[in-house]
């Protein structure tokens, strides 16, 4: 299938990309791995006007340690996560979640804050991300404001993110040393979605 035509911008600077989302706040998209949002466009359930491509947006792609938790950028690639030795010592569960996340060419394309924004019910990482007591920045071209995980979600794919407003990192609170956690999912095949 092939996806309905839109407009398709790369630009090179977050002020840039905010502008270009504030202009087409109504019918433009943030494009960053493309895990989630090039499906439906191929099938046809999602037909944005303009794409937004971030990807070469500098900086976005960090990963790093603060305030007792991780931070990670809207264009941190989920196979980096999962194989950081950083993210391994730090946070093994968030790890262990990405383990389970599809497949790993997906992985080595799709991003950790893509799978937040897109609020999937059945996905890994909004699950742990709302264990481990996250937070989202929201930028827009007017500012920015921090959204803690219980207020991020409102319903099945649907967030607290405005039309012009692109979710450009989260932080997640790393788990104590000597506190249990575990990770478990039950799917038809290893990469499926999730059944439990």
């Amino acid at each position: 299938m092939k996806p309905p035509p839109f407009e398709y911008f790369a630009p090179g600077e977050l002020g840039e990309a905010l502008s270009l989302l504030d202009e087409h706040a109504e019918t433009g998209k943030i494009l960053a791995g493309g895990q989630s949002l090039v499906p439906l466009l191929s099938l046809r359930l999602a037909a944005p006007g303009q794409l937004i491509d971030i990807n070469r947006v500098g900086g976005l792609d960090q990963i790093r340690q603060e305030d007792g938790g991780m931070t990670i950028g809207a264009t941190a690639r989920q196979f980096g996560v999962e194989h950081s030795a950083e993210a391994a010592t730090a946070n093994p569960l968030l790890v262990e979640a990405l383990r389970h996340v599809a497949h790993e060419p997906i992985r080595r394309r799709g991003t950790v804050v893509g799978s937040i924004a897109h609020a999937d019910p059945a996905a890994e990482l909004p699950a742990v991300w709302l264990a481990l007591d996250g937070k989202a920045t929201l930028r827009s071209a007017g500012g920015s404001r921090t959204v803690a995980a219980e207020g991020f979600f409102s319903g099945y794919f649907s967030t607290a993110i405005e039309a012009n407003e692109m979710l450009t990192e989260v932080w997640l609170r790393n788990p104590a040393p000597g506190q249990g956690w575990a990770f478990g999912e039950v799917s038809r095949r290893q990469g499926d979605f999730a059944l439990v």
